[in-house]
């Protein structure tokens, strides 16, 4: 025979189960965004770092063309801009 005391401790358990369980998919959840805006910040670092590389090779080519040398710098490539990094 259950006591009322054990049915409010029951039903206490039970909240207490639900109000973690709501903890920790909140977390998950901000986890989850958190992750998302990092991803963005770098993919729009990565697209900077990419035109300004383009940019600076483009300032070099028209540079030795109006010396009117040859310019024979091959254009600035992910693999390169990577291999620049090691």
């Amino acid at each position: 025979m259950m006591l009322l005391s054990d049915f409010f401790e029951a039903r206490r358990e039970k909240r207490i189960a639900a109000a973690e369980a709501a903890a920790k998919a909140a977390a998950k959840a901000a986890a989850k965004a958190a992750a998302k805006a990092a991803r963005a910040e770098g993919i729009a670092e990565g697209e900077a770092r990419a035109y300004q590389k383009y940019a600076e090779w483009e300032k070099r080519r028209r540079e030795a063309e109006a010396r009117g040398e040859e310019f024979t710098e091959p254009l600035p490539t992910p693999q390169q801009q990577n291999n620049s990094k090691e």
